[in-house]
């Protein structure tokens, strides 16, 4: 198997919570003890609903919040050793896609400043270089070098979005963590955008972790997935497995919630009730209150990460993995299929017609 290029150990956040009266409340778990690996060249995506922990995760594997324990490990060297100066320069091989392109970027710096500020930082052009690598950034990202004199405010999202990833390239970087980097644009401007970064992790050799709640992109880009539910992986393996035979529950009812099927759901996918409270949540399996397979044994213990299959590379934090209903998986499956087809077709044809 490849080299990991990052690799998280057991690594946990919670962020402390208090009262208007500045009493603590308790604090959210909101990453509680997550390990993965991310191979070379790779593409991880996390998937999740809002609040399950996966942007808190994304931070965390850069290192840019720090975490309560566990180990961040780049290229097998743990980040949380280095020094702030060693930790500076080994940013240069990390970098970050934020979600809103209109936010990311400076409004009182010019293309060619924000792009061009990496390059400086990192001492990687000389000042009279900075210029031609600049518009060659632009270039690759579907821009006209022209533009670089321009200001953030006078481009589209998606040209935003193109400028943050000229960016984020600057550095020369080997590991990019996206975090809903198309969510905030417009459906065929999103394929637009998936379709560069694809190209652009294939030319680039580039390891590419993608933080998304959108299953028709996530199985259009990704080799492997990760499942995430209050704070932890309830699901980990290659992208074709986990949509095609998804075995945590909760897995299940993310297929079966894509819209737009006219597919009646099976009893399987039902969620029942809210999200627990991240500051208390159930013993056990954390999905266990929406769950309708739950039986005694999800109240009284926490199931491990366990693959109960030949290959031990698609694993699922569930007791009951291997008696779920097969029906009920085959017709989520289905409910879910017919449109990420669809996705995956209309990002084919974005391509075509760039």
């Amino acid at each position: 198997m490849t080299a990991p290029m990052l690799e998280l150990r057991d690594v946990a956040r919670a962020f402390p919570v208090r009262d208007a009266l500045g009493r603590s409340k308790g604090a959210v778990r909101a990453v509680d003890g997550v390990s993965l690996s991310v191979p070379r060249g790779s593409v991880l995506a996390i998937v999740g609903e809002s609040g399950c922990g996966k942007s808190t995760l994304g931070r965390l594997a850069l290192r840019l919040i720090e975490p309560d324990s566990g180990a961040i490990l780049f290229e097998g060297e743990d980040l949380r050793s280095l020094s702030p100066a060693a930790l500076r320069a080994r940013r240069r091989d990390m970098q970050l896609i934020f979600q809103d392109p209109f936010a990311s970027l400076d409004p009182r710096m010019t293309v060619e400043q924000a792009v061009a500020e990496p390059l400086r930082l990192h001492g990687i052009v000389p000042r009279s270089g900075e210029r031609d690598r600049v518009a060659e950034l632009l270039s690759r990202v579907g821009l006209r070098p022209e533009l670089a004199r321009r200001w953030p405010h006078e481009f589209s999202g998606g040209q935003r979005q193109r400028i943050a990833i000229a960016r984020a390239l600057a550095s020369g970087p080997k590991l990019i963590v996206g975090d809903e980097p198309v969510s905030a644009l417009d459906v065929s401007v999103q394929a637009q955008v998936i379709n560069l970064l694809q190209d652009l992790i294939r030319e680039l050799g580039l390891t590419f972790v993608l933080i998304s709640h959108d299953l028709g992109v996530v199985r259009h880009i990704a080799d492997r997935v990760a499942v995430m539910y209050l704070g932890r992986i309830v699901e980990e393996g290659p992208a074709a497995e986990v949509f095609g035979n998804p075995k945590h529950p909760y897995t299940r009812a993310l297929l079966a919630a894509v819209p737009g099927q006219g597919h009646t759901r099976g009893a399987a996918a039902l969620l029942e009730g809210d999200v627990p409270s991240p500051i208390n949540p159930p013993s056990g399996c954390r999905f266990r209150t929406r769950c309708p397979h739950a039986e005694a044994i999800c109240a009284a213990e926490i199931p491990p990460l366990a693959d109960h299959g030949p290959k031990g590379d698609h694993i699922a934090a569930c007791h009951l993995q291997d008696r779920l209903p097969p029906a009920a998986a085959r017709h989520e499956r289905d409910a879910g299929g017919e449109r990420l087809k669809r996705l995956q077709a209309f990002f084919s044809d974005q391509r075509t017609g760039e």
